[in-house]
Order: C-alpha cells, then sequence, then structure tokens
C-alpha cells in the first residue's frame, strides 16, 4: 500500500450501504467537497440527516450505480454485495474502500486526526494491516506529536542563529 491523500472536491464519490459506518465516511466525504450519492434501501439517522448534502438511491446496488465515481466505498454488511461491488469497482478501475474486509477493496482510510498546532493544523493519518493497531497508533502519536513541531523549530533557530 502507498499513503496517499485524494482532492475529492467536486468529484463523485459513492457509498453502498445506510448504515453507521457509511455515515462516518460520508461525512468525510462531504466535508472534502466531494458529489456524494449513496445507495441503500434504507439510511441511519445520520445518513439520513445528511441529505440536503448528499444525493440518496434509495434501493439496492446495482453495476450503473458506479457510472462517474472517482471513489467507492461499500459497507453493506453483506459480503456478497461487498464482494460484487468491490469487483465492479476493479473491473473499471475505480478505487473502492470495502469497510468489511480491507484486504478486499482497493484502497484504505487510516486512522487520523487533525492537531491544532500554533503553526497551523496539521492531519495525522497511520495506517497497518489492522485497523485497530492503526487507531491505537494514532492516538500514542497524537498524544506525542503536539510538542514536537515546538522542539523543531527551536532547533532551527538555533541552527540559524549559531551559523
Amino acid at each position: 500500500m502507498m499513503p496517499l491523500a485524494l482532492d475529492l472536491a467536486g468529484r463523485r464519490v459513492v457509498a453502498i450501504g445506510g448504515g453507521s459506518v457509511t455515515a462516518r465516511r460520508v461525512r468525510d466525504f462531504v466535508a472534502a467537497g466531494a458529489e456524494v450519492v449513496v445507495v441503500a434501501p434504507e439510511l441511519c439517522t445520520e445518513l439520513a440527516g445528511l441529505l440536503g448534502q448528499i444525493s440518496w438511491l434509495a434501493r439496492r446496488y446495482v453495476a450503473g450505480d458506479l457510472t462517474g465515481a472517482w471513489l467507492v466505498h461499500v459497507a453493506t454488511g453483506n459480503e456478497f454485495t461487498d464482494a460484487r461491488v468491490a469487483a465492479d469497482c476493479e473491473d473499471r478501475r475505480i478505487w473502492c474502500v470495502a469497510a468489511g474486509r480491507a484486504g478486499r477493496g482497493s484502497a484504505r482510510v487510516p486512522a487520523r486526526t487533525t492537531l491544532g498546532l500554533p503553526d497551523g493544523s496539521v492531519t495525522l493519518a497511520v495506517t497497518s494491516g489492522d485497523p485497530r493497531r492503526s487507531v491505537a497508533i494514532r492516538d500514542y502519536l497524537a498524544a506525542l506529536l503536539p510538542y514536537a513541531p515546538l522542539r523543531a523549530r527551536r532547533r532551527s533557530l538555533l541552527l540559524k542563529e549559531s551559523a
């Protein structure tokens, strides 16, 4: 895997599934400015609350739902459907995050947080083979990192002064 940041602004992102896992990702996609389409027979309360910001196809997935997508997120809870979506994405060369089984998709969402530092905000992202381990490492590093930029700045100032 290669870590990569994506500019989703104005790009179509399709989310298959209407539950809480999909809701977490859809919030991120909307915040990134993506044009989000959710395909699911029903929506959880959180997704229903986003209906002014997302489009909803109130039905089960069909292959045509991927048309024009740059990125797909699938989390239906149904192994067969998730596998089918991932395979359809692979056939169409569309990046796919398969939440139920990460190895099935072609993309992963790292455990991440935004750190508000004195000189601006920084996003910390951690990815590993185990999402729980990634979250634990992210939390550990986030607790340490607010001090690192300050030390680095002092060190660079000291180097300039001694030159």
